[in-house]
């Protein structure tokens, strides 16, 4: 009997509430005011500063205060962020999006915490994912890599704690997932969501991603046969196949590893994913060669974004209850794609 199942990435940009500095909308400024809030908590962990320093501190903390809690302590030890909730129109456009792609496995980047990750479940989809999983990272915004399963979830493995070069890879996960599809057939995940825009160069980013990447390829390469295993990468890339340095390329160039919306769409752009990186795609599924031999097909769902008739060939149009950023579900939209085993 033939296996048939739908895989799906969404980045929901935080369930139920997200860092108040994650609304800023010019890129630009959001970089800079993470910038500081990282220059705040490098001063605030030091024990000697000289009257400069402190005068720097206490400069910080006030300009700041709108975005971070000066006096309170957050994820290890950081500061705590101010968050913004979103609105119950905003979840129910995420809902939206979730339902429409109506995918039997669906990946989920920028999740507050496991609970909240169940709240949408039952309050918003009806309990149609009896199985879920989010592990609690390093990210100083505390958003994570989670996952909504239809298929029972049997094995776990992160990698919060790789490191390269003596620095943490990964600040929210690697996080692979082994779950059971039924018949015999194991499906592998590994969910990413490698680091966007914040503290550092441009040329430090890029580093990172290309590390994040190589670490990714390595653990394919090590624990997996792409010829026979059915392995699916997936997640925000924060990065586009096109953009030099091509950070991404350890990844999108490996041999035995396939992007899906590449297997649908010849045209890359019919492929955008993301409003901010100038409609092009830096979401992803990545398929190994015995999951391309059972790939259907893939598709884009963009309607839980705004203003799609300007921004997409197709003329689209968003969901009626997405009328501005501000009721978006997301700025990403989710990618599915459709296997027969």
């Amino acid at each position: 009997m033939t296996k048939t199942f739908r895989l799906a990435t969404f980045n929901a940009e935080n369930l139920f509430s997200r860092a108040r500095v994650l609304k800023l909308v010019d890129p630009a400024r959001r970089g800079d005011v993470l910038a500081q809030i990282a220059e705040l908590e490098t001063l605030r962990a030091s024990s000697h500063l000289n009257p400069t320093e402190k005068r720097r501190r206490a400069e910080l903390a006030r300009n700041l205060s709108r975005y971070v809690d000066a006096n309170g302590t957050g994820v290890a030890g950081r500061l705590n962020h101010r968050r913004t909730a979103l609105t119950e129109q905003q979840r129910e456009n995420t809902a939206q999006v979730v339902r429409a792609v109506d995918a039997d496995v669906l990946c989920l980047l920028e999740i507050e915490s496991r609970d909240a990750l169940d709240a949408f479940n039952h309050r918003h989809l009806g309990h149609a994912f009896p199985f879920n999983m989010l592990v609690q990272g390093f990210d100083a915004r505390g958003i994570d890599p989670g996952l909504l399963s239809k298929c029972p979830i049997v094995a776990l493995r992160s990698h919060l704690f790789d490191q390269a070069a003596g620095h943490r890879l990964f600040t929210r996960d690697c996080l692979e997932v082994d779950i059971d599809l039924g018949g015999g057939h194991c499906l592998h995940l590994l969910i990413n969501h490698f680091n966007g825009p914040g503290p550092g160069s441009e040329r430090e980013r890029d580093t990172l991603r290309r590390r994040q990447a190589s670490a990714v390829a390595q653990i394919l390469a090590t624990r997996f046969d792409l010829a026979c295993d059915l392995v699916a990468v997936v997640g925000d890339f924060n990065d586009t196949p096109q953009r030099a340095p091509q950070a991404l390329a350890p990844l999108l160039k490996m041999s035995g590893l396939h992007d899906v919306l590449a297997l649908q769409f010849p045209i890359p752009d019919d492929r955008w994913t993301c409003h901010r990186h100038k409609n092009e795609q830096i979401d992803f599924i990545l398929v190994s060669d015995a999951l391309k031999a059972a790939f259907g097909q893939a598709g884009v769902e963009r309607r839980g974004m705004p203003e799609l008739q300007r921004n997409t060939i197709a003329q689209e149009s968003p969901f009626p209850g997405v009328r501005s950023a501000a009721s978006a579900a997301s700025s990403h939209a989710a990618v599915w794609a459709d296997f027969a085993l």
